[in-house]
């Protein structure tokens, strides 16, 4: 048999592995397709996974794999065109948020909660083995599983003078879960019975409310007076825990501190205020773009206004100058916005577009290389609309 003929019947044997979990998510979304699109969407779904660990991965694994793939490109497009709809997302963006939080600023999230270990690791080595995490969890319901963000992290650590590879577990809660502690130690079981090494188990709790009772850290257990787990623990992080004022003193250098402001505890009033200083604190803090669009996002989930809110946001950062660069950062947002919708738009949108640049410019906070570098606009032409801006203020002199 010739090598070609064998990897078309490896690449039918993948097809039939995947199909059954196909079927259920788009039965799931509602969404139907002829027999030749849903051909077309397997070779497709196929063609993008590691074809020798297809047939060795759990149906939780695939099935994470696949949710994948069919929120991004190219499967994405080819699943609108046949249907006229995009896939249903099942990871929620705001969990999505928080994880690529932590993905850009492992450092940081360390620094600010746990500063004693952050000097010993070694974050170059790091990797992240989230997809590892499925196969731990034996719910029936897989889809409603998946809705959980888990990371899991491998990294090097120098402790007691010796340089040790640990695991960390991190989990984002967005509410209280009966037997929450057990669950934990289930997840601590999977992962030191696969990689045999240390653990550190967090869990972040990021609901919006006030807990009288408390979850509880530990989980044991014994059977009569014979002990058999005598104390399993987890670190657990509440947020909102913290007054808004406490927390910004923490770390007052940490853009992460600024991140997770909005999931403190404040007066509803101080929305906007705490909104304002969020996106302050994180343009004066971040390292680079990358962190700044991770942040910026995770404030403005974390944080949705009224408009009754919106309007005093606006009016703090007209009126308060230590918002000035907020008010900036936010009239690029817009500009970046109108930018996007002007593609493929009749030109007319480029009046406000322009309007928006014009008012950048005219605040005189950034310099021709600043405004280049925030809205991605050609060096000649905002070099040309400065010196426009320049001349109509000096004629009007």
């Amino acid at each position: 048999m010739s090598a070609n003929e064998i990897s078309k019947i490896k690449t039918e044997m993948n097809k039939r592995r995947i199909r059954p979990i196909l079927n259920r998510m788009l039965k799931r979304n509602n969404l139907t397709l002829l027999s030749n699109q849903q051909d077309d969407l397997l070779s497709l779904i196929v063609s993008e996974l590691n074809p020798e660990q297809i047939m060795d991965d759990s149906d939780k694994a695939l099935y994470f794999q696949i949710l994948q793939l069919m929120e991004k490109e190219p499967v994405s497009s080819l699943l609108e065109s046949a249907t006229g709809q995009r896939f249903s997302k099942k990871i929620a963006n705001y969990d999505i948020r928080h994880k690529e939080a932590i993905r850009h600023c492992l450092p940081e999230f360390f620094d600010l909660f746990f500063p004693d270990i952050v000097e010993h690791m070694k974050f170059d080595t790091v990797h992240f083995l989230d997809k590892e995490l499925i196969s731990f969890i034996a719910d029936e319901n897989i889809e409603d599983q998946l809705k959980i963000v888990d990371t899991l992290i491998m990294i090097d650590i120098d402790w007691n003078q010796v340089n040790e590879r640990i695991m960390i577990h991190w989990e984002i809660q967005g509410s209280k879960q009966s037997l929450f502690n057990e669950r934990m130690f289930h997840l601590f079981c999977g992962i030191y019975f696969q990689f045999r090494k240390r653990i550190l188990p967090i869990a972040m709790f990021i609901d919006p409310h006030q807990w009288t009772r408390p979850v509880p850290e530990t989980f044991n257990m014994s059977i009569m007076n014979y002990p058999v787990i005598n104390e399993f623990t987890y670190q657990l992080i509440k947020l909102k825990q913290y007054s808004a004022e406490e927390f910004e003193k923490l770390k007052p250098d940490n853009p992460l501190t600024y991140a997770y402001l909005p999931l403190t505890y404040y007066p509803k009033e101080q929305k906007h205020e705490i909104k304002a200083k969020s996106i302050n604190g994180m343009i004066k803090t971040v390292k680079n773009e990358k962190q700044k669009a991770v942040i910026y996002c995770l404030i403005d989930e974390s944080l949705p206004l009224t408009q009754e809110e919106h309007d005093k946001y606006e009016q703090l950062l007209e009126l308060n100058e230590q918002f000035k660069e907020v008010k900036m950062f936010d009239t690029v947002e817009e500009y970046m916005e109108a930018k996007g919708i002007e593609k493929g738009i009749e030109k007319g949108i480029e009046k406000g577009r322009t309007g928006l640049l014009t008012q950048i410019i005219k605040s005189g906070v950034m310099t021709i290389d600043q405004i280049v570098q925030a809205t991605g606009e050609q060096y000649e032409y905002v070099k040309n609309m400065f010196q426009s801006v320049q001349q109509e203020a000096a004629c009007s002199a």
